[in-house]
């Protein structure tokens, strides 16, 4: 878990809708996530079940946004890969990347943001909020 996800997540929380959006089966997925606690904080998870293609192409954000009846103006993903900036960038979303150590010397061009940590993420994702219409 990257350090400051949880505090990130308590400061959005009830503020902004906020789901999860993987290719992990769904199965895998809640090995792995049922333990952590964070779960709470999501109003959706959609996982490699609930969609046809995965990430770059499209088809996950297509499906999550479908399904809470959002527009892509009205959105915002997180990634850490340019695999997932480019599937954000197809369905028309803005996307913050928050590289990992694996990531962080990758192409980010087009992301709307690139920061450093996840800390800088509520400052971000408020300020969109202050200023949207």
């Amino acid at each position: 878990m990257l350090d400051g996800v949880e505090n990130t997540l308590r400061q959005l929380h009830g503020k902004v809708l906020m789901g999860v959006v993987t290719s992990s089966r769904r199965e895998h997925f809640d090995i792995i996530h049922n333990a952590t606690g964070l779960l709470r904080y999501f109003n959706f998870v959609l996982t490699r079940e609930d969609y046809r293609k995965s990430k770059p192409n499209p088809d996950p954000l297509l499906a999550a946004m479908g399904r809470n009846g959002l527009r892509p103006e009205h959105c915002i993903i997180v990634e850490d890969s340019e695999r997932d900036l480019t599937a954000a960038k197809t369905a028309g979303i803005r996307c913050i990347v928050v590289p990992t150590y694996l990531t962080r010397d990758s192409d980010f061009q087009g992301a709307y943001r690139v920061l450093n940590g996840i800390q800088q993420m509520p400052y971000e994702v408020l300020q969109l909020l202050s200023t949207s219409p």
